[in-house]
């Protein structure tokens, strides 16, 4: 997996156990960081959008990877708020736009 990706992940489980309104500001701040980090590192202009979009599918699917993994913990609860915002920030595009809530227990 990408080094970013699980930086990123570090970063948000660093927030467990704060408030929710906390949480929220601080992954949609961390969000905004990694997406950074991926248009920069992108060379081609015409594709540093599509770098944020695979920024955030690959964000996604570890997030949801790690709340499988953590199922039944108060892990899961943490990383629904994350995902909330991962998906609230893809509404409209076309990685994750219009899914609704995440689906963690299956």
């Amino acid at each position: 997996m990408d080094e970013r990706i699980e930086a990123f992940l570090r970063d948000v489980l660093l927030l467990q156990g704060r408030s929710p309104d906390l949480v929220l500001d601080e992954v949609r701040r961390q969000l905004a960081i990694y997406e950074k980090r991926f248009r920069d590192r992108e060379p081609n202009k015409h594709m540093k959008e599509k770098a944020v979009q695979v920024c955030h599918s690959l964000i996604r699917a570890r997030v949801l990877d790690e709340a499988r993994q953590r199922k039944g913990t108060s892990a899961v609860d943490h990383l629904q708020i994350v995902l909330t915002v991962i998906d609230a920030r893809d509404v409209g595009n076309t990685i994750c736009g219009g899914r609704g809530r995440p689906e963690l227990a299956k």
